[in-house]
């Protein structure tokens, strides 16, 4: 669900839930850092969030279909893909591939990324109530 319509709130909304998805990925990886046989997720979502903002570049017309286009983008948005796949391959004996100081660096990353997306997020809201208040 997405809350506004801007393209800008859909790429918010995009980044949080492909961050939200590495998170979780990465809390199961350290959780199973000593499963034989375990193979670590990994989450990328960059790629293809990327992917869609040079195609909204290159795309937009400005035109009299500027609404549709904005729908379209937004649409574009939202449906981009969050992949999901299995790290390389293991040298450990037991098959497992996690390398727990690794999965703790990206944790960290993911929490940070996370906290100032929301803050983004926020504080777009925030200028836009300012903006609709007329300053006060």
């Amino acid at each position: 669900m997405m809350i506004g319509d801007s393209i800008t709130s859909a790429l918010y909304q995009k980044a949080l839930d492909g961050t939200w998805q590495r998170q979780k990925a990465t809390s199961n990886n350290i959780a199973n850092s000593e499963t034989p046989g375990y193979k670590a997720v990994k989450v990328n979502f960059e790629d293809s969030l990327k992917a869609e903002i040079n195609k909204l570049k290159t795309t937009s017309t400005g035109g009299s279909n500027a609404f549709l286009d904005k729908m379209e983008s937004i649409e574009s948005i939202e449906n981009s893909k969050i992949s999901v796949y299995e790290g390389a391959t293991s040298s450990r004996l037991d098959e497992n591939n996690v390398d727990l100081e690794s999965e703790n660096i990206d944790m960290s990353k993911s929490v940070l990324q996370y906290y100032y997306l929301v803050r983004g997020f926020s504080d777009s809201y925030s200028r836009l109530k300012y903006a609709v208040n007329g300053g006060k």
